[in-house]
């Protein structure tokens, strides 16, 4: 006679597939055991996590178990919940999330031991304990590969704990950690994996009942397209439209045939709803994880059935990475049809006919929002820059109606980059100068069609436009110079800012805006250099064609003080060298070439209007040799730029209104 009333028959396979690597996150696995309750008609479900033993309680007041259904429906792995023909409903009507009775295997996914307390009706109390190291030593006893017999131990069971209904104590925890966040978290977790959660079944954690509201994601809704039901109500942040101000809500078609295809009379019907964040920043979370919001799930009687299927459609683009839902799809499992899950219980067998026509219909309507919702944010990205920013009102406001299409997408391109709010006025004001070129160039198009007042407008329209570009530019060199200043302040590394100055020789002079470089041309300076001048030669001199001149440049260290033959002689080499090499290449010498020394201190003797230094300086300059020091090169080119930003910002027109635009805050709105 066994030593306990309960048996188990399992195989160890079974057990590593079905139990120890059924579920990855505890969320999941307290979702079979609260899906449990409700096939057992329980109206309450108590989840309680106590820190101080580690150990996890869900509790129900369903009808229990007896003896018998304990061992011939709870330990039996594999009992088919849904037998004969017909609809299965339970006793109290509802329809059955369980199928096949292996979620209860899910629990050692995170945990060692089960203690289970029960109590039905009329029935003697029952209590055990499961262990999963003791039912693998049993089965490893006997024969791994075959059903082996395993008998739960029984446990002492306190009258006062239940009347009716089931606990199971979750012990000897795995990889879960408890903390002050796990409460909130299961919260979160749970309302997102069940859609039944109501006034007949509540689930509480820690005494706290999970609601709705508990999903937390409703309130990064921007826009939403519906099937069947209305989840706007909801959606706290939609956007509303300016004329009716109601949300901006989409009802959409919800019955499909057998091949995907939208129709009245389908014989599939879905619920839900496929929501647009505002950001897609505010869906981030790790791929796959329960904290990654950029996904579609899949319920089937109201609970999840797959964690996702926006991924696998693999659309591309960016609005797919704004995009959230949820799908109700209660056709995937139906009593007289086969078993639509996959083992793992986490998602649906891709093959079967009725999963391959929800992947067809998803897959047109997801295209169909991708393009409803790049109208909506066109439409919505201008109006939100409008109410955003007066000054940019005002200047739409004077656009041809014909030509705001043309704005319409520029500024909708800006709503979607995810722009922080400090940062949108600068951005605003590219994308005026962006339109005010595109409308140059559209005039250019017909300007053989323009009388002479219209051709006399368009070249104003031309010189404001290039006068605010530039305007654009100046400012960010300004930015440049002022980057530049303490980079020198603080010692930064000299290469850096001997690259930097390469790179950008308007520092030097405003006109040489774009210079170009003979490729390979300071390898041959080298070559062509004599060997007792070559050691000068060193990274630190550069090559440069610009407007008007050959310019070799070279950096000196900031702490070191030359004389002026030093220079002289050093640069007179570099300048021969390529005197020498344009012969070769060019058979003359068109332009001037050019020497400049840049220094961190003034020559030896060069002290402010000392005789000497202009004496040298003269000197140098007609060998074409100027020196700079580097407060001197900063200086110049600041006041140069700045009294350009000056004198323009007054005088220009659409130079002003973009300084407007930048500077404007939604603030100052309330003052206007």
């Amino acid at each position: 006679m066994p030593n306990s009333p309960y048996v188990m028959r399992i195989s160890l396979n079974v057990l590593d597939h079905l139990g120890l690597s059924l579920y990855s996150n505890t969320a999941a696995v307290l979702a079979e055991t609260i899906a449990n309750a409700w096939d057992a008609d329980a109206s309450q479900v108590d989840v309680d996590v106590d820190p101080a033993t580690k150990t996890i309680s869900v509790s129900d007041n369903g009808v229990g178990m007896s003896l018998e259904e304990i061992n011939e429906k709870f330990l039996y792995v594999g009992y088919q919940k849904r037998t004969g023909s017909g609809e299965f409903r339970t006793p109290g009507d509802r329809p059955p999330m369980g199928r096949k009775g292996i979620g209860k295997l899910s629990l050692f996914s995170i945990a060692n031991k089960i203690s289970v307390y029960t109590k039905k009706k009329g029935q003697l109390r029952q209590s055990f304990l499961m262990d999963s190291r003791k039912i693998r030593n049993k089965i490893q006893a006997e024969d791994a590969s075959t059903p082996g017999t395993y008998e739960p131990e029984r446990i002492h069971f306190d009258q006062d704990i239940l009347e009716q209904g089931t606990i199971l104590k979750i012990a000897d925890l795995k990889k879960f950690r408890i903390t002050d966040n796990t409460v909130t978290g299961l919260k979160k977790r749970i309302a997102r994996r069940f859609s039944i959660l109501g006034s007949d079944f509540r689930v509480l954690v820690n005494g706290d009942e999970v609601t709705f509201s508990d999903r937390d994601y409703f309130h990064k809704a921007r826009f939403i397209f519906q099937y069947g039901e209305d989840y706007a109500q909801h959606c706290t942040n939609l956007d509303k439209d300016n004329k009716s101000g109601e949300k901006m809500k989409y009802c959409r078609d919800f019955r499909f045939n057998e091949n995907g295809q939208k129709d009245a009379n389908g014989i599939h019907a879905i619920k839900g709803w496929v929501a647009i964040a505002h950001r897609s920043n505010d869906l981030d979370g790790k791929s796959g994880s329960e904290d990654n919001l950029n996904k579609i799930t899949i319920m089937v009687r109201g609970k999840v059935a797959q964690e996702d299927i926006l991924h696998s459609f693999r659309l591309g683009g960016m609005i797919t990475k704004y995009m959230f839902g949820e799908i109700h799809a209660d056709f995937l499992d139906q009593d007289d049809k086969d078993d639509i899950a996959t083992s793992s219980r986490q998602s649906i067998s891709e093959d079967d006919p009725r999963f391959k026509a929800l992947t067809a219909f998803l897959k047109a309507e997801l295209k169909d929002i991708w393009v409803e919702t790049n109208k909506l944010k066109e439409k919505k990205g201008i109006e939100k820059a409008l109410q955003e920013n007066l000054p940019l009102k005002e200047w739409y406001d004077k656009i041809p109606q014909q030509l705001r299409p043309r704005a319409d997408k520029i500024f909708a391109a800006i709503d979607r980059a995810n722009i922080d709010e400090n940062e949108k006025g600068e951005f605003y004001a590219y994308g005026v100068l962006t339109f005010e070129r595109l409308r140059l160039h559209a005039t250019a198009e017909i300007i053989d069609d323009l009388n002479e007042e219209s051709f006399l407008k368009f070249l104003a329209d031309v010189d404001a436009i290039e006068a605010a570009h530039y305007r654009e530019i100046v400012s960010e060199r300004l930015c440049v110079i002022q980057k530049l200043q303490q980079s020198v302040k603080k010692n930064k590394r000299e290469k850096e800012v001997q690259k930097y100055i390469f790179e950008h020789l308007w520092l030097l002079d405003p006109a040489w805006e774009r210079a170009t470089e003979f490729e390979r041309m300071e390898e041959r300076i080298q070559r062509a250099i004599p060997q007792k001048a070559g050691r000068y030669l060193r990274m630190d001199i550069r090559y440069r064609r610009v407007a008007g001149a050959h310019v070799i440049l070279e950096l000196k260290r900031a702490s070191r003080r030359l004389h002026k033959t030093d220079i002289e002689r050093q640069l007179g080499d570099y300048m021969s060298a390529v005197r020498k090499q344009l012969k070769e290449d060019l058979q003359q010498i068109r332009l001037p070439i050019e020497g400049i020394c840049i220094v961190g201190k003034l020559p030896i003797g060069w002290e402010e209007d000392s005789e000497i230094r202009r004496k040298e300086e003269d000197s140098l300059r007609l060998l074409g040799i100027r020196v700079l020091t580097y407060t001197e090169l900063i200086n110049n080119a600041e006041s140069a730029y700045a009294k350009f930003l000056k004198v323009r910002s007054k005088t220009k027109e659409l130079a002003a209104r973009l300084e407007d635009i930048r500077n404007f805050r939604p603030e100052s709105i309330n003052q206007v």
